[in-house]
């Protein structure tokens, strides 16, 4: 008897099993799920920084998200943003590819990734805009004298003089030195736009434009000290290029290189300036450097060893120049609206 139970209860069992589908052809397909992939490997549109972070819920498997960083203020039509490269896998297709556009107007857009087996799914595109701080518009903040306080107003800080005998003043602390058409203030009404123009990806620095527009009174400062071409201090007083100009700014150090505009590759650099914020710089001298908003301002390299006991006020005006400042306050975190347009003027 228990030898006639197993043969049964096999039988039985196979009859069970066996009796899940009525035939093979009547079992699920199995679908390779590589055929159903439709996730992109990479994203990128015009002036993005940074890789796209692409996602999708698997509770809802047609939805996904793509998600960008971009100078928005490079792009001329956000209505039209250039779709730079797309790349997908196994077969997949978008209703988007490299040199297509994408209406990012409302702030989102949208594509369709279809995969081998036919099943979709709808990416919804977002940005958010890389915010570089140097952007944006620049007053002059002119001071009263700083060993006058009588001395008329400026935008120009001056430090300088030989190894113990260094003094900190503004430019119009010894007025008597300028004139004749040859006025340090005469930038002081100027007004100063900073656009940024694309970012490096792989070093990060951000390039962009200036343009630094005359006052009402059409001028320039041109720093001849005495009025004497043989003491010619353009190129240690000056800290912004006039009329426009190109620069770089290093995501380290926080310095700003600035090139002529004719140097649209920026390899030949004019100057380096850096930025301050508001306060009062000990650099050694009898008074500080004050900075009531913002400044941009300039080191000079020594050696500081032109020494004149008779304390001409060249000591620090002409000779041993360490360091300018220019004293400024923002006005605006965007640049000028007609910042472009204005490019196109010969200055």
């Amino acid at each position: 008897m228990r030898k006639l139970l197993l043969p049964l209860f096999c039988v039985c069992a196979g009859a069970l099993l066996g009796g899940c589908y009525e035939n093979e052809s009547s079992a699920p397909d199995m679908v390779d799920p590589w055929l159903r992939e439709r996730t992109p490997v990479s994203f990128r549109l015009e002036n993005q920084i940074g890789e796209a972070v692409i996602t999708h819920d698997w509770r809802h498997d047609d939805e996904g998200a793509v998600s960008v960083r971009l100078v928005t203020g490079a792009i001329e039509d956000m209505a039209a943003v250039k779709v730079e490269g797309i790349e997908l896998q196994y077969g997949a297709r978008a209703s988007v590819q490299a040199g297509s556009t994408l209406d990012l107007s409302s702030g989102k857009g949208s594509f369709v990734v279809t995969a081998e087996t036919g099943e979709t799914r709808e990416y919804t595109v977002t940005y958010s805009a890389f915010e570089e701080p140097l952007e944006g518009v620049y007053l002059f903040d002119p001071r009263g004298g700083i060993l006058d306080g009588s001395a008329p107003k400026s935008a120009l800080v001056l430090f300088g003089g030989w190894d113990g005998e260094v003094v900190v003043s503004t430019v119009m602390d010894k007025s008597w030195h300028w004139g004749g058409g040859y006025m340090p203030t005469d930038e002081d009404d100027n007004i100063v736009s900073f656009k940024l123009a694309r970012v490096d990806e792989q070093t990060g620095v951000s390039y962009g434009t200036i343009l630094n527009l005359p006052g009402d009174d059409g001028k320039y400062a041109n720093y001849l000290f005495k009025n004497d071409p043989a003491k010619d201090m353009n190129s240690k007083y000056r800290i912004l290029p006039k009329g426009k100009a190109r620069w770089a700014k290093n995501p380290s150090s926080g310095d700003v290189t600035f090139y002529a505009w004719d140097d649209a590759d920026c390899t030949t650099p004019l100057w380096t300036s850096k930025q301050l914020g508001a306060g009062s710089y000990d650099v050694g001298a009898s008074n500080p450097v004050p900075v009531a908003n913002l400044s941009f301002w300039r080191e000079h390299p020594g050696p500081f060893d032109k020494i004149d006991w008779n304390y001409p006020d060249e000591r620090w005006f002409v000779d041993n120049v360490r360091s300018t400042y220019y004293l400024m306050k923002k006005s605006s975190d965007k640049p000028l609206d007609n910042h472009d347009a204005l490019l196109e003027n010969e200055y």
